[in-house]
């Protein structure tokens, strides 16, 4: 069944530029001021977009402001524990959309991620893997739920969605690499090529999740 793509091509243009850009950059300059730049501007411009295109999408919308919020944070310090715990609220208000749940519930799962983050400071273990931990099932949960709507429902939002939470986490694979090669867990050598491989796998996953909307109108065409 052929699926039609129901944005505009311009729009792929720019997200290709931007992608080949920081690609191509990082290669020779992996710690540039132009990379970053351009890593940032590109999910922020995804979150124009949903802006644009999905108004009424205020579960979408969330999910995709808590990425860029969790973004800055790593981009100033890439092992911020505080930008893993933001991260875990743009999964969970994916989680809520994939559910068609309504997040009333967000400050129990407020609650859950402090307290796991206090008690291992309490307990002297790294809050980092606690942190990563909650993290880590609620994403794999999206990963299900993903899944599970495009067998159900196959349409190109489902397979935007089932296609960019799998690149999400093929991303966060490489993610844990690098802290773990940045901590002497795993080789130092690892860390570079952990690095560009999340941001290769990053972005396309954040452009798929951006045109993942539930909602049957959108605005853009």
């Amino acid at each position: 069944m052929a699926i039609k793509i129901p944005f505009d091509r311009r729009w792929l243009i720019v997200w290709g530029l931007i992608y080949a850009g920081f690609l191509i950059l990082s290669i020779f300059a992996p710690d540039a001021l132009g990379v970053l730049l351009l890593r940032c501007s590109g999910i922020a411009l995804a979150l124009v977009y949903v802006f644009m295109k999905f108004p009424q999408d205020r579960l979408l919308k969330l999910a995709l402001g808590f990425t860029l919020a969790a973004d800055i944070l790593l981009a100033i310090d890439n092992v911020s524990v505080i930008g893993v715990a933001v991260f875990c609220f743009a999964q969970f208000f994916h989680f809520c959309r994939l559910r068609h749940t309504n997040p009333y519930f967000l400050p129990a799962y407020f609650v859950l991620v402090a307290s796991v983050f206090t008690l291992s400071l309490v307990l002297g273990a790294d809050p980092m893997f606690a942190v990563a931990g909650i993290y880590g099932l609620t994403l794999l949960s999206n990963v299900g739920l993903a899944i599970y709507w495009h067998h159900k429902a196959p349409s190109f939002a489902s397979s935007c969605a089932m296609y960019g939470f799998i690149l999400f986490l093929l991303c966060d694979l490489c993610v844990g690499a690098s802290y773990l090669s940045n901590t002497a867990v795993f080789p130092s050598a690892l860390y570079p090529f952990a690095n560009y491989f999340a941001w290769a796998f990053y972005y396309p996953s954040q452009i798929l999740l951006s045109n993942s909307s539930k909602l049957k109108k959108s605005v853009l065409q």
